[in-house]
């Protein structure tokens, strides 16, 4: 039992490399798993051997350190949200292997568990000065790297079998070759592996909603307040956005401009205070009737169209000098002068299906890296970036002219008005409509507002400038109800409340131009309010916004002729129904605390932005694989010359083999004496036997075998100073085997005969 105590604590042969070839299956780096199990288990197949002592170990773990927070700072900087910490908890495993090979490979079988604290070391030094015998604790982390690995590889695929199944059969293998450690009962066996799946189960589940926590649209996507497939958005995750300081993008422009709205997402369908998009039917006219003529695109149906997606297209694309990707919303903008446009670079986080934040005159884009896909855009004028390479871009936008790039009018659509918040009541029995007379929907109020029959820009200020000017109050405090199916929310804004933030302005203003017969479309992105010292807009989640885009002109007919000139029809144009006082009215005062996160946010984008450049990566690529094989060759050279060579076997071994000890060296001069050991007959009984040839042998070889016992037996192990001290001992009694004039004469005869 003692025996295989020792056993416990050193895993046994394959299972640390199969742990690893299972980290890099589910992690998606089976070379890298592949080369960790090879340098891991080829303790086995080597005597190679290094004595480490105390300096040695504590050198690996500080280099296991080192890697670590390297692998941290470049996942951190590759990321772009708080799932970083996961994506650098995936490398624990490689970054641990210094400490992990330098225990395989070390001449002592354990090391001391003060490795892991300096103030532990500090401790043990002044003990020592001070004249004190200590002895450090020694451990063997064998299992524990095997639970590192473990959880490294749940950081990713914690939700499939896959991971599941792996992890059964390594945690079935450890069970097997540990089972005559504790030689646990079968109902004990059972309680722990069912509580072992169901802590399993229950961690995993945790880390899952974790994970789906910190890697939703709420943290990923510069919008923040979309879905992620762009196709809805609801009343109040703007507001829930608005809480953050952080910057989510940096636009430099020039020359400076006043403050401007940049778009990110256009909806057009209203219901239950929540705003969706809803693909816009094809028109007649040039190009087959689209708004947009798309190369290489077949006609669709807006029947056809996957509602949740929407209906994206891609841009018209091509290679620049530099070897970037450009995007234009018409193939004639590739040969227009770009000098003769506005320039303005955008910075920012970026995801798959990111929203871009982009001026509504927006005719070009420059400066992409992706690497499957591009810049799409629906009907509505949302424009999102398809697999970027990294998760920060830079890019230009060209900006200037009149821009079609959004549908014509649908009076499906774009007037469309839910009959809840028209005219506010309820269903009856018979499933009719029944208005409620004592509250005011978007009909009573257009009417009060003397909104029908008025142009689009009358419309307009009527709206802002008589009543939500000086009627309404902007506040991002509202009263507790919260709009549901059976509670308007815009009604109670206009006509209860008269208070709340720019999702139910925009929202309101929407509604009350389509009831006056006028086009309109709610939008969110984000409104520029604040220039740093280098000129560039800063976009942060307090920017958030939300405001209209109104259709100025006449509602087109289904049927277009072909040669129409569209632009003849009218034009969408912003409107921002809340008033200019908002950023002021939020409170959104600046701390010094914020200056320095800003600092350090532009720091980390711009460093990101300038590594993964093109003309960048193959120089810092270059640099990178200098200094890594200089340190390669430096270990290299460090351990070999350094190297010693072990004796019999280096492998660990199977359940049930004998670990080897400096006793076992007199295997060779003993079998000579007394023959190979009978089967059932004890080592320790065996080589006592000796004892009868050299009876002045009796003092050494009963300490050595004190020794031998504690080796093997003891969980502590022998400390450095008492493997020297044995193996000095077993070296004296070797020496006095071999002399051949202190052999007994029956000790000849013996040897003799044999």
């Amino acid at each position: 039992m003692k025996d295989n105590l020792r056993h416990f604590h050193e895993p046994p042969r394959i299972l640390e490399g199969g742990a690893l070839l299972f980290w890099g299956g589910v992690t998606g780096h089976p070379v890298i798993g592949l080369l960790c199990a090879l340098l891991v288990e080829a303790r086995s197949w080597t005597d190679l051997r290094w004595k480490f002592g105390e300096r040695g170990f504590v050198r690996a773990w500080y280099l296991s350190i080192g890697m670590g927070l390297v692998a941290s700072v470049w996942v951190w900087l590759e990321s772009a949200s708080p799932i970083f910490l996961f994506e650098a908890l995936e490398w624990v495993p490689v970054c641990l292997l210094p400490v992990i090979l330098a225990q395989n490979y070390a001449t002592e079988s354990s090391m001391p568990l003060n490795t892991f604290s300096v103030v532990a070391r500090r401790k043990m030094l002044i003990d020592r000065k001070a004249g004190r015998d200590v002895r450090p604790i020694q451990v063997h982390i064998g299992y524990p790297y095997l639970c590192f690995v473990m959880v490294a590889s749940a950081m990713t695929r914690i939700d499939e079998i896959a991971f599941f199944a792996g992890a059964g059969i390594l945690m079935a293998a450890s069970l097997f070759f540990a089972s005559s450690v504790s030689r646990l009962r079968p109902t004990r066996t059972v309680i722990a592996l069912f509580l072992v799946f169901i802590f399993g189960a229950g961690g995993s589940v945790g880390l899952k909603a974790l994970w789906l926590r910190l890697d939703s649209p709420y943290s990923r996507m510069g919008g923040g307040f979309t879905s992620g497939d762009l196709s809805q958005t609801a009343i109040g995750k703007l507001g829930t956005l608005k809480q953050s300081k952080g910057i989510r993008w940096r636009v430099q422009e020039a020359p400076a401009e006043e403050p401007r709205l940049f778009r990110e997402a256009v909806y057009n369908h209203y219901s239950d205070a929540q705003w969706w998009h809803r693909p816009v039917p094809e028109r007649g006219g040039d190009g087959g009737g689209r708004w947009m003529e798309f190369r290489g695109k077949s006609k669709q149906e807006s029947s056809e169209v996957d509602k949740r997606e929407g209906d994206y297209e891609p841009l018209w694309d091509r290679v620049s000098e530099d070897g970037l990707l450009e995007f234009a919303f018409d193939e004639k903008e590739f040969a227009r002068d770009p000098d003769k446009r506005r320039r303005l670079t955008v910075k920012g986080k970026v995801d798959t299906k990111t929203p871009l934040p982009l001026p509504d005159d927006a005719q070009r884009l420059s400066g992409f890296q992706v690497t499957d896909g591009g810049v799409d855009v629906n009907s509505l004028g949302t424009v999102r970036l398809e697999n970027p390479d990294h998760g920060v871009a830079s890019f230009e936008v060209f900006v200037g002219g009149h821009p079609l790039h959004e549908a014509l009018p649908d009076q499906e659509r774009d007037l469309q008005v839910p009959l809840a918040e028209r005219a506010p009541g309820r269903l009856d029995t018979n499933e009719q409509w029944v208005e409620d007379p004592a509250r005011e929907g978007i009909r009573d109020v257009c009417d009060a507002w003397g909104l029908r029959g008025l142009s689009a820009g009358e419309a307009v200020q009527v709206i802002r400038d008589k009543f939500f000017s000086s009627e309404f109050i902007y506040s991002m405090f509202l009263r507790s109800e919260h709009p549901s199916q059976k509670s308007s929310a815009v009604a109670r804004f206009l006509s209860d409340t008269r208070v709340g933030h720019c999702e139910y302005y925009a929202t309101a203003a929407v509604l009350l131009l389509r009831e006056a017969g006028i086009p309109a479309r709610y939008c969110v992105g984000y409104s520029g309010q604040e220039k740093n010292d280098d000129g560039e807009w800063l976009l942060r989640g307090s920017h958030a916004h939300a405001w209209c885009r109104v259709w100025h002109g006449k509602i087109p007919p289904a049927e277009i002729p072909d040669g129409t000139d569209l632009s003849s029809y009218g034009r969408w144009k912003d409107f921002d129904a809340t008033t200019p006082r908002w950023p002021e009215l939020e409170g959104s005062g600046e701390k010094w605390s914020q200056q320095l996160v800003d600092w350090w946010h532009n720091i980390r984008e711009d460093a990101l932005i300038w590594r993964t450049s093109p003309g960048n990566v193959g120089k810092i690529n270059w640099v990178l694989l200098i200094a890594g094989a200089f340190m390669v060759v430096y270990l290299i050279m460090r351990l070999w010359k350094d190297r010693t060579r072990q004796d019999g076997d280096p492998g660990y071994r199977w359940k049930g083999e004998t670990r080897r000890t400096a006793l076992h060296e007199l295997i060779p001069p003993a079998e000579k004496l007394l023959g190979p050991r009978g089967d059932g007959r004890t080592f320790s009984e065996w080589i006592l036997g000796l004892l009868s040839f050299f009876p002045g042998l009796a003092p050494d070889l009963h300490r050595a075998l004190g020794f031998y016992w504690r080796a093997r037996f003891d969980p502590a192990g022998l400390s450095q100073d008492e493997t020297a001290k044995f193996e000095e001992l077993v070296e004296e009694i070797r020496r006095r085997l071999s002399t051949e004039n202190g052999l007994p004469a029956e000790a000849e005869s013996v040897i003799s005969s044999r």
